[in-house]
């Protein structure tokens, strides 16, 4: 029997869920759970045995979910659908070339439900209701 080894990257696929009421938005409700498949899926008829993706609970980026990390390449994406992780796994995980358009950055993972409560301490996140 074969062993894959360590992996070369390793793609964490953010499939958070919250209650909906909660302020932030849920990776899992806008399709991560599919897209953690989708990479799992494509990974494989890709034939990339040396690259490993991982479910993961929150990355932090909510605002601009689902979102995708890519180590150690220290690539962050946000808003990937079903349709971008065929190019994400040609062009990124295949050639070492990240798909720019995905990509997110420090001023993604600043944004919050809570803009203009600067009075709040930085993560609280004041009860619904």
């Amino acid at each position: 029997m074969a062993r894959a080894g360590m992996p070369r990257k390793f793609v964490f696929v953010c499939i958070n869920e919250r209650p909906d009421e909660h302020p932030r938005p849920s990776c899992i409700a806008r399709g991560s759970a599919e897209l953690f498949e989708a990479f799992r899926e494509e990974t494989g008829q890709q034939g990339l045995v040396d690259v490993k993706v991982v479910a993961s609970g929150c990355l932090e980026p909510c605002m601009v979910g689902p979102a995708v990390y890519v180590a150690p390449d220290d690539v962050w994406y946000g808003g990937v659908t079903r349709e971008d992780v065929s190019r994400i796994v040609s062009e990124h995980l295949a050639e070492d070339r990240p798909v720019e358009f995905l990509r997110i950055g420090r001023e993604e993972f600043e944004l919050s439900p809570l803009a203009g409560r600067s009075d709040l301490p930085p993560g609280h996140i004041p009860p619904v209701g």
